[in-house]
């Protein structure tokens, strides 16, 4: 294998992307990295909050498959995020479920 087969390997290219969001969300939010957990085999990333869990996934199988972010807070789909992006999205799940929602009066 060549390195510009690297490069094309939608499979290796998808776990790059799921280990740079891991990487920005501990940047952020160090307490992270022991509730972080990376299954290879999808690509998928997932955390639990108290208030339900937060997935960073590849939703199609395919070369342009979408990207989404769901959980507490936030549902979100996209054809070629950047970690930025996907880690963004997850950490507005993650801060919507450390802090109380306001109720209406």
């Amino acid at each position: 294998m060549y390195m510009n087969d690297l490069l094309t390997d939608t499979g290796i290219a998808d776990l790059l992307l799921i280990f740079s969001v891991k990487s920005h969300l501990i940047a952020v939010r160090p307490e992270l990295e022991r509730l972080i957990h990376v299954d290879e085999e999808r690509p998928r990333l997932t955390f639990v909050t108290c208030k339900g869990l937060v997935v960073v996934a590849k939703s199609e199988c395919t070369p342009e498959g979408m990207w989404s972010v769901s959980g507490p807070g936030i549902g979100m789909r996209t054809p070629r995020p950047s970690p930025a992006e996907l880690s963004a999205a997850a950490l507005v799940a993650y801060e919507h479920a450390r802090f109380p929602t306001p109720s209406a009066a």
